[in-house]
């Protein structure tokens, strides 16, 4: 079907934080947020994709976009996980800060068989420790506005990649999101936290890409990793993304703790799905502790998730009722 525009999403007065803003789907969101009118802080420490190399000044090009565009923007180019001089900086441009959009990230090229301590460590200082790092000193600000708007940049390989180290730091963003908007709803404060499943062609793929195939043709193992032929990145294009991001940082959005895919013109919102309760119970005649066997032969119901509910994030229940709570009540019905 077509849509019937409603009244456009507006962001006037508000202020911006987006991490990683210099290239692909950080740039993106900057400049979306910034058409709207929402002042931007543009921070992009610059370098390579897997967070080496020397700095690049690539902030300043987005923010000239956005000026040319009549729109604010200051660049930033500090390091994501030094979360209180990034909005120190968003504070000393703009004395407020209302939405923060934690995108950057690294993507270091080894794979399982050759990843090491420090690129595990490299990587998941970068893509979770500096989320925290960045959370902790927005935080209070959020708080004493009793108003924010967060999201967290994700990636489809937290449904298993052969980049252990990204998937992994990917994941655990849906967990600390999920945490946020718990300490939010604590509060009871107009604080929305969500995440964000970009599917896109971006220079970190095209470049990881080049560098693993690389790679596998020096240790004389086939190549895998090619890059993408130019019709399907220009169709996977990181601006394509955007309208997810910006809709959940809208005053407006009801969103919390959710999660969204986003790529190339297709949306999609994804959730927790529990299957039918397998119950070994004394109500089933199992008075010790349930067998290996038990769970074999009640597989089905496992699989059964039609007979099954989806567990909420980011209320507090940690995917509630809990075990005990659905035991008692089964052993309840059971004598009825």
């Amino acid at each position: 079907f077509f849509f019937a525009m409603s009244a456009p999403l507006r962001f006037d007065g508000q202020v911006a934080l987006v991490t990683g803003a210099g290239r692909g789907l950080g740039r993106e969101h900057a400049l979306l947020l910034a058409s709207r009118g929402c002042r931007v802080i543009v921070n992009d420490l610059g370098g390579a994709y897997d967070g080496t190399g020397p700095g690049a000044r690539v902030a300043d090009e987005v923010v000239a976009l956005i000026r040319a565009g009549g729109g604010e923007a200051v660049a930033n180019y500090d390091s994501v996980e030094d979360g209180p001089a990034i909005v120190g900086a968003c504070l000393a441009a703009y004395g407020r800060l209302d939405i923060v959009v934690n995108n950057a990230g690294i993507l270091t090229p080894q794979t399982w068989d050759s990843l090491t301590r420090d690129a595990w460590a490299r990587t998941l200082d970068v893509n979770l420790t500096a989320v925290f790092s960045v959370m902790k000193a927005a935080w209070p600000v959020l708080v004493r506005q009793r108003y924010g708007r967060v999201v967290c940049v994700a990636s489809p390989a937290v449904f298993g990649a052969g980049v252990a180290a990204y998937a992994a730091s990917k994941a655990a963003l849906i967990g600390l999101a999920a945490s946020l908007q718990f300490e939010a709803k604590k509060l009871k404060m107009d604080i929305k936290v969500n995440t964000v499943i970009p599917q896109a062609g971006t220079r970190m793929i095209e470049d990881f890409a080049k560098d693993v195939a690389e790679m596998q043709a020096k240790q004389g193992k086939k190549v895998t990793h090619r890059p993408a032929p130019p019709e399907a990145m220009q169709l996977m294009s990181p601006a394509k993304c955007s309208a997810m991001v910006a809709w959940l940082c809208h005053r407006d959005c009801p969103h919390q703790a959710t999660i969204h895919e986003a790529g190339a013109g297709y949306f999609a919102q994804l959730t927790w799905a529990r299957s039918a309760p397998l119950f070994v119970t004394e109500a089933e005649g199992v008075v010790s502790a349930p067998l290996p066997e038990h769970v074999r032969d009640g597989r089905d119901t496992l699989a059964d998730f039609a007979g099954g509910d989806m567990p909420k994030s980011g209320d507090g229940s940690m995917g509630g009722p809990d075990a005990l709570t659905r035991v008692v009540e089964h052993l309840r019905k059971s004598k009825l």
